[in-house]
């Protein structure tokens, strides 16, 4: 029996808008756990080196190139009962769990073979996070047309993912202290267990508090390049999204984001120990940087309400800039001023953040009027990979930086050199990559004003549809 579709005009239950956001939690669960301690877990507790674990995780990313965004077509492809998206939030619910266990669960085998359960374990492991990841974030646009849906939606998993991150990072050490009391063999293998489970019971929540809004789709007619099967049918929606001028510039301006989110992140260590001398207080810095963008997440309706996605999102970049003027004209030499200044742009940077993928998700409506043919999950698969792929490019260059300027790991005080370089690195990065997202903003602006149209073309169209069933 088929489950009956709420009318798009219909406000959302206050249960789904209040709780959408415990699908990030089980999304935090597999990547803060992975980002923090897989590298450890690999090297200390596994037993492979440090540069066989660093192969692995690039191979997983050129993986990552083809898997994100198959796995996006193939969701958008989907014609089931349960829609396109909660199928998979209900399939590969306890799979994707249980391969996080089995990720951090080290089996006696000899080196070889534990090379190959690593590789094994980790790739399954993330195939099965872009299953569920892609279709939780992707059903947030077919839940609802309604952008302030969509914002409070995102609102929810913001205000989530944010708790996640301090839980499970303040926590998660000290969990497998004392379960495995001095065994982190079995302290890795209980915890995370625990995680994996845990991860499944949110997604089947998810799944369940959206039964019904996934709005179930008639399948199109296949175009000329379609007709020759489904993989013809599914190049052309990635020609589509190509075509696709806001989600261009939407996608850029992620990458970019990403990209120097990883520089800016990974540098803070750096930064606070070696040019502002001060390797105690590196924890309050991270925390400022972060705590702030709580005040975002709560504004966050306030903001799109009023100003819009698009300027809103560059307000936060202006926030952003003019806090990094002020830090390079005092060189960061009053510390409280610094620990301000990341206070403040740390709200203007949540603020951008937090409306990252409702703006995406305007180009999944565009892409829609443009070629008639929808692409949630493909849109949302882009949005992965550049996450993954901004990531990871960050993370090399701030090691290509560090060699540049001439870093020693071995030196308790760096020379003046290695400090002008982390000064200028800590500034000069974001400083132009926010710049630039400014600007693809504003063109983001244009587009904006054109989807109330856009939204009241489609619900015409999808109207005269369903009235010819």
């Amino acid at each position: 029996m088929e489950e009956k579709t709420k009318p798009q005009a219909s406000s959302l239950p206050r249960p789904l808008r209040m709780f959408y956001g415990v699908g990030e939690f089980g999304q935090q669960l597999s990547v803060l756990t992975l980002n923090l301690y897989l590298l450890y877990f690999y090297t200390n507790v596994l037993g492979i080196s440090g540069k066989a674990a660093g192969i692995l995780m690039l191979v997983a990313r050129i993986w990552d190139a083809i898997n994100d965004p198959m796995m996006g077509m193939i969701i958008d492809n989907t014609h089931s009962r349960h829609g396109k998206c909660r199928p998979y939030l209900l399939y590969c619910a306890v799979p994707a769990g249980l391969f996080l266990f089995l990720t951090f669960f080290a089996p006696n085998l000899s080196n070889t073979g534990k090379l190959a359960w690593a590789y094994v374990t980790y790739i399954g492991q993330g195939m099965l996070y872009t299953a569920t990841g892609i279709s939780y974030t992707s059903l947030m646009s077919r839940i609802s047309d309604r952008p302030m849906d969509r914002v409070a939606l995102n609102q929810s998993r913001a205000f989530i993912s944010m708790f996640a991150a301090i839980a499970i990072s303040s926590l998660t050490l000290k969990l497998i202290e004392g379960v495995g009391g001095g065994n982190e063999k079995l302290g890795f293998a209980v915890i995370v267990g625990v995680y994996g489970a845990l991860q499944a019971i949110c997604y089947l929540t998810v799944f369940r508090l959206t039964k019904g809004h996934d709005r179930p789709e008639p399948k199109t007619p296949r175009t000329e390049a379609g007709k020759g099967g489904g993989a013809g049918e599914m190049l052309q929606s990635f020609v589509y999204i190509l075509k696709n001028p806001l989600w261009r510039w939407l996608a850029l301006g992620t990458m970019l984001y990403y990209t120097s989110a990883a520089i800016t992140q990974g540098i803070v260590v750096y930064y606070v120990k070696f040019y502002l001398e001060k390797p105690a207080l590196t924890g309050l810095a991270t925390m400022c940087s972060m705590v702030s963008s709580f005040f975002a997440i709560v504004l966050l309706q306030v903001f799109a309400k009023k100003l819009g996605k698009a300027r809103s999102c560059a307000m936060g970049m202006t926030i952003a800039v003019c806090c990094l003027l002020v830090r390079l004209v005092t060189r960061d030499s009053i510390f409280p001023l610094y620990l301000g200044c990341l206070l403040v742009s740390g709200f203007g940077v949540g603020l951008f953040s937090s409306l990252l993928i409702p703006s995406l998700m305007d180009s999944i409506d565009y892409g829609e009027w443009l070629f008639g043919k929808r692409n949630d999950a493909l849109v949302m698969s882009a949005n992965s990979f550049g996450n993954k792929l901004g990531s990871g490019v960050g993370a090399a260059l701030l090691g290509f930086m560090l060699d540049a300027v001439g870093y020693d790991e071995t030196l308790a005080v760096q020379s003046a050199a290695v400090k002008s370089g982390l000064f200028n690195t800590a500034i000069f990065v974001p400083l132009t990559v926010f710049s630039i997202v400014f600007c693809l903003m504003l063109m983001y602006r244009r587009y904006e004003k054109k989807l109330p149209e856009v939204r009241a073309a489609l619900a015409e169209k999808r109207a005269a549809v369903k009235a010819g069933e």
